[in-house]
């Protein structure tokens, strides 16, 4: 008889020093969280899902489309939101025959009062279950707890970082799930290290955290590992559990464990290597005004990144460069839902005294107050041109383009994509035609802005996403965490 599988997914990313809730309307850009309309858009897109209803069906199961909640990253998730997923799911598993269950989930999610919104739905996924295997997908930046492990058979993290590997994820998840179906036997071993490095630090196209990501698929592709994953933690997660992990799939559990412990000890190993060069809003302008090669200066401000949970209300830049009287043609983005409203009054052409940013991250300074003139209004839609999500419709909510002096600023409701060109090409700020280009993200805007510049430089910004941890805020993380300690060792793995 054909396998079923119940398939489902719950993605989003949290920052807890955001303090904006992300309500069920930010889930799907407030449609439907379920039915066939859903399950057809993600079968159109590099999903994780798609990849998971792959492997099912050509191994000759049927993939049973149950919930699917997607949201960017952000401020906690509303609880209704969690409890929502989880009474639709017990409906579906009341409804529908299984034999195991697929879940694409994010991994480094927190509701506002739960600090482990994935834990939770794989210890509610296995009383529906039973015995039944559940596997599980996540995000490189997953947060994997004791909770997550008792509860899955399989946990499969994505290899790259800029992420582009979502349906290859998706499909080892499914398809190690459909192995323990037909009755293989095979080991799950897991090493927690005790450690917290910015995302704007690494990648896995160069360096250490690289080397270390093709050591672990050359033991894939030589037989020693039937899967792996590296979990450097999203680290802007105030909690009591938290940290990176290795995970190592093997036939035996001595091959297992010691994979996981040696990938283990080269993670802890990179830790400073993993460290951003971090310069000053001035220096990078310094730069971007001393440049003559034709190609645009990106200064990636991840302390704001929305992609990392930020809120995107930082106007530190622009203040900066009309402090200085810079005439660099410059771009960049701001969530302020205030000073959209401003511009549709005065409409296109119109001008006036606006206040623009710092309006809700606490701390950040600002905000901007200058006179702009309106350039353009838009709805705030626009396409993706990701080649790991290509086509996915991003809603910024209403936007205009206003103009100071020789900075253009995206102004808008949400912040959403902040890594991708289109954020900018879509409202008229082509980033080639201009001399300054502002990017609110860590790393995952190299895969785009790389392709025509070189001149990226990581400025030490305040936000809710600084690289710079030891200068935030820290009151429920564990002892012994690095940055904070400098001597870590990662725990001996275990079997799970």
């Amino acid at each position: 008889m054909k396998k079923r599988i119940l398939v489902c997914e719950f993605h989003q990313e949290t920052n807890t020093f955001n303090p904006l809730v992300t309500p069920a309307e930010q889930f799907n850009s407030g449609h439907d969280f379920e039915g066939s309309q859903v399950f057809r858009g993600l079968m159109t897109q590099h999903s994780a899902v798609h990849g998971g209803v792959d492997a099912i069906t050509e191994a000759g199961g049927d993939a049973v489309p149950c919930v699917f909640m997607h949201a960017g990253s952000g401020g906690r998730v509303a609880d209704s939101v969690l409890a929502h997923f989880c009474q639709r799911m017990e409906a579906y598993a009341q409804e529908e025959p299984f034999d195991g269950i697929y879940a694409a989930l994010h991994g480094a999610t927190c509701t506002e009062s739960d600090d482990d919104a994935c834990g939770t739905i794989l210890a509610h996924l296995r009383h529906l279950a039973g015995n039944k295997p559940i596997a599980a997908s996540f995000d490189l930046h997953a947060n994997i707890t004791e909770t997550v492990l008792k509860n899955a058979d399989i946990l499969c993290g994505y290899h790259t970082y800029p992420h582009n590997d979502y349906y290859e994820t998706g499909r080892r998840a499914a398809s190690l799930c459909i192995k323990i179906l037909t009755g293989e036997t095979f080991f799950l071993a897991s090493s927690a290290v005790p450690m917290l490095i910015p995302p704007a630090g690494y990648t896995s196209s160069e360096g250490a955290f690289h080397v270390l990501m093709e050591n672990g698929k050359a033991m894939v592709q030589n037989g020693t590992l039937l899967d792996f994953s590296v979990f450097p933690v999203q680290p802007w997660l105030d909690i009591p559990e938290i940290a990176s992990r290795v995970i190592a799939v093997a036939g035996d559990s001595e091959t297992a464990k010691a994979c996981a412990e040696k990938m283990a000890q080269a993670l802890a190993d990179l830790r400073e290597d993993a460290q951003p060069e971090l310069l000053s809003v001035d220096e990078i302008i310094d730069l971007a005004e001393q440049n003559s090669t034709g190609k645009p200066v990106i200064l990636s401000e991840p302390a704001d990144s929305p992609n990392g949970g930020c809120v995107g209300d930082s106007p530190v830049v622009a203040m900066r460069l009309l402090e200085r009287g810079s005439k660099l043609r410059a771009g960049m983005f701001v969530r302020d839902p205030a000073a959209v409203k401003q511009a549709f009054a005065l409409g296109v052409g119109g001008s006036g005294e606006f206040s623009v940013g710092a309006g809700f991250t606490p701390g950040m300074p600002g905000p901007l107050k200058a006179v702009g003139t309106v350039c353009s209004l838009h709805d705030g839609y626009f396409w993706q041109e990701t080649p790991a999500g290509r086509g996915p419709l991003a809603y910024l909510g209403p936007s205009a383009v206003v103009r100071f002096g020789t900075v253009d600023i995206l102004l808008c409701h949400h912040g959403e994509a902040s890594g991708n060109p289109q954020l900018y090409r879509h409202f008229g700020i082509e980033p080639t035609l201009y001399d300054l280009i502002v990017v609110k993200a860590n790393t995952s805007f190299r895969l785009h802005y790389s392709k025509f510049t070189d001149l990226i430089y990581c400025a030490d910004t305040p936000g809710a996403g600084s690289s710079s941890l030891k200068q935030m805020r820290w009151n429920k993380l564990p002892a012994g965490l690095y940055p904070f300690t400098n001597e870590i060792r990662p725990e001996n793995a275990k079997i799970w």
